[in-house]
């Protein structure tokens, strides 16, 4: 069986990227690439997929000089959870192994309150090894590992989703918090002095 190496898919991505395309037809095609690559895990790095105890890691494999994009591996262990978030930009997520329940919310409200946000919950569905998510620049999503075993994903985005400020939902309050994730393999910028 020919495998697609992760160096080749990020190639291939990055050109995609980088072309002057619409963001739907972009996301079409890097859903294609990812199909591709979570078909052959082998591929994949171990270090992508690093878990720490305590939450949900992510580690960076890869983003431009520019930091037009980046991918990153993640992995739950079961049990863990992120909270309802946002990411700012679009975002495609292949898992590679275990099971991972997604629930989609979107606003309702007028969005005129920058600290106060009302979520509806659009959807949910355990996604299984092969399958790929695609969200888009307004997506809102929690992610659950519900199974007995970790659960291993990899991740684009259309910014260094590590260094970005991005939002949390209580959807309880309505609080809307501003948070920046970092990756767990890497130093962030402030961190290195």
């Amino acid at each position: 069986m020919e495998t697609y190496s992760l160096d080749v898919f990020m190639k291939e991505a990055e050109a995609n990227i980088r072309a002057d395309m619409p963001e739907y037809d972009m996301l079409r095609r890097l859903d294609h690439l990812m199909q591709k690559l979570i078909a052959t895990p082998g591929s994949i790095p171990a270090e992508a997929f690093a878990s720490r105890p305590e939450k949900f890691s992510s580690n960076l494999l890869y983003r431009p000089v520019d930091r037009i994009f980046s991918v990153m591996g993640g992995n739950w262990l079961p049990g863990q959870t992120t909270p309802i978030h946002d990411h700012l930009t679009w975002a495609v997520v292949g898992v590679c192994e275990g099971e991972e329940r997604e629930s989609i919310y979107r606003r309702i409200d007028d969005g005129s309150n920058p600290d106060k946000a009302k979520l509806e919950m659009v959807s949910e569905r355990i996604n299984k090894k092969g399958h790929v998510t695609t969200l888009g620049k307004a997506g809102i999503h929690r992610i659950d590992n519900v199974s007995l075993a970790p659960s291993l994903s990899i991740h684009m985005y259309g910014l260094d989703i590590g260094t970005a400020e991005r939002h949390s939902y209580d959807p309880v309050t309505g609080e809307v918090s501003k948070f920046v994730s970092g990756y767990c393999n890497v130093l962030r910028d402030e961190d290195q002095d």
